[in-house]
């Protein structure tokens, strides 16, 4: 049961968090910015792991940034932007990916380090 709380607590946060930057964004800027991000900051905790509790990994992990960036939002974009333009659409969907890959990757490399 504090699991659960755990990760709905962080949920809201996130949740409530990327609407606040949503608003402020523009829609193309705001995804790179979000997913970018939460890429970079997950990969973080995860080199980070040895150093932090099982409560406080699904707090920020699952909770926070699980709510924060959101596979169906990106998913769901991509589709969008394919049925106005399929080039255009595919740079950005592969450009994305490779993006937040490599926001984690740094991500992983950097919490590593400060263990």
């Amino acid at each position: 049961m504090k699991n659960s709380i755990l990760v709905g607590t962080g949920g809201m946060l996130g949740a409530g968090l990327r609407y606040t930057i949503m608003i402020t964004i523009p829609d193309i800027l705001f995804l790179w910015g979000i997913n970018g991000v939460g890429s970079f900051i997950l990969g973080w905790l995860a080199g980070r792991a040895n150093a932090t509790g099982k409560a406080s990994s699904l707090l920020w992990t699952t909770g926070v940034l699980g709510s924060f960036t959101t596979f169906s939002t990106f998913s769901a974009e991509w589709l969008i932007l394919l049925e106005e333009n399929i080039i255009f659409s595919s740079m950005y969907g592969v450009g994305m990916t490779l993006f937040c890959f490599m926001a984690a990757a740094i991500g992983l490399q950097l919490g590593g380090k400060f263990k």
